[in-house]
């Protein structure tokens, strides 16, 4: 059997430079009252996910505001009522350094911000609605243990309403695998088009073609400003697009934007797989609080859609990917089992595929058919896979702190 080949193209590491220059974002001192002001944002950047187009399909990627604060970031729809972001998009940031980047060894997340605050919206542009198309958030969920900022930049919202599947289809998270180096992805969010021009952000954008330069533990020599619970991108990422996902060539969210560089540079994203059981056990909770059950991956079914892949027919007629004996067929295992009329076998080392229980011997003349008891072909047809098409100490968090929301915020309903 031949497995899936991934494109890929060649990626030169430029440094990851995320010395802070004129490339800031952080929220603003304490009121008198010891509350955070909203934050304050500017860079130097040519446009939001740079090189990117206007996205009108991918609704699975929403806009997330806090009217009260300012802020605009982006988020993955993984659930009906469960929106994966960043956790600085949730909260305030303190002892970044002079001007807002963040310092592995000191920057620190704060409490969340009420939720009373928060807006999630499916629409391509978040200024095109009024408040009504904000769906409001019951609770924030933010990841366990140190609130050092560099490897805990992840945070989950679970929605008051969920969000009709005929809206927006949830996205799967890849929590059971991690990604390669030079390995494809795409980028999603909603970040500002152009330097300082805040009230340009808000349309959701994506860009495609980009690569994996490192991840997890293969990150190595960078470790002081990227944890295992991250890696680096690409390029494109850029003001308000914080919290947004970067989505593999399967369609999977891999990554929750975090920060960068000056010029959408070097972009450093959250790891889903390295915070996998804590977005199923948080999914979990989401399963409970919306009343429906959860998604299959929530309780270990692989995230490969190849597991998932239809099951019967003639390979050339239904043009699938996976053939065993010209029957379409898909990868099966423990957590992964096969239909009714169909046994886990192993084809090859290592590899399973759902291949049909062979008839019982006939009862007539109490002997199989001529060519034995199973149909299991000539030893040589196999399983066959068709082919898929300067100094970074201080990143930047990639969010926006917006005056256009007093817009949205006019629309409000009275509560």
């Amino acid at each position: 059997m031949s497995l899936r080949r991934r494109s890929a193209r060649s990626f030169v590491f430029w440094g990851v430079t995320l010395a802070l220059g004129g490339f800031a974002a952080a929220c603003g001192e304490p009121d008198e009252s010891g509350t955070p002001l909203a934050p304050e944002q500017t860079a130097e950047s040519e446009e939001a996910i740079s090189g990117g187009y206007t996205d009108e399909n991918d609704k699975n990627v929403v806009g997330v505001v806090h009217f009260d604060q300012g802020a605009i970031c982006t988020g993955s729809l993984l659930a009906p009522n469960m929106v994966l972001t960043a956790r600085h998009c949730v909260g305030p940031i303190y002892n970044e350094a002079d001007g807002g980047g963040v310092i592995c060894s000191q920057t620190t997340s704060g409490n969340p911000w009420s939720t009373s605050g928060f807006g999630v919206t499916t629409l391509t542009n978040m200024f095109n609605g009024n408040y009504s198309d904000f769906y409001d958030v019951a609770e924030v969920v933010t990841t366990p243990g140190d609130n050092h900022l560099c490897g805990t930049d992840q945070a989950i919202l679970i929605l008051k309403t969920p969000i009709p599947d005929s809206e927006a289809k949830p996205l799967i998270p890849r929590v059971d695998s991690k990604l390669d180096k030079n390995e494809g992805y795409f980028a999603v969010g909603y970040g500002q088009t152009s330097d300082g021009n805040y009230n340009s952000s808000g349309v959701r954008r994506r860009r495609d073609d980009l690569n994996v330069y490192c991840a997890e533990d293969d990150c190595t020599g960078v470790e002081a400003y990227v944890k295992v619970e991250e890696w680096v991108g690409d390029t494109g990422i850029c003001s308000g697009d914080s919290g947004g996902p970067a989505i593999d060539l399967q369609g999977r969210v891999v990554g929750v934007t975090s920060r960068g560089g000056p010029d959408c540079s070097s972009p450093i994203y959250g790891s889903v797989h390295q915070w996998g059981d804590w977005i199923k056990e948080t999914a979990k909770h989401a399963a409970e609080v919306g009343g429906y059950e959860p998604a299959p991956w929530v309780d270990g079914f692989p995230t490969d859609p190849e597991y998932n892949a239809p099951i019967g027919g003639n390979c050339q007629d239904n043009g699938c990917s996976i053939c065993w004996n010209d029957e379409c067929t898909r990868y099966c295992g423990d957590n992964a089992p096969c239909p009714d009329g169909y046994q886990c076998e192993e084809v090859q080392e290592g590899t399973n595929v759902c291949t049909p229980i062979p008839e019982p011997p006939s009862d007539d003349d109490g002997s199989s058919d001529g060519d034995g008891s199973s149909d299991g072909g000539d030893e040589d047809d196999g399983c066959s896979v068709s082919n898929a098409g300067a100094d970074p100490t201080n990143p930047v968090p990639w969010f926006v702190g917006v005056g256009a929301l007093a817009f949205l915020a006019a629309r409000r309903r009275r509560r």
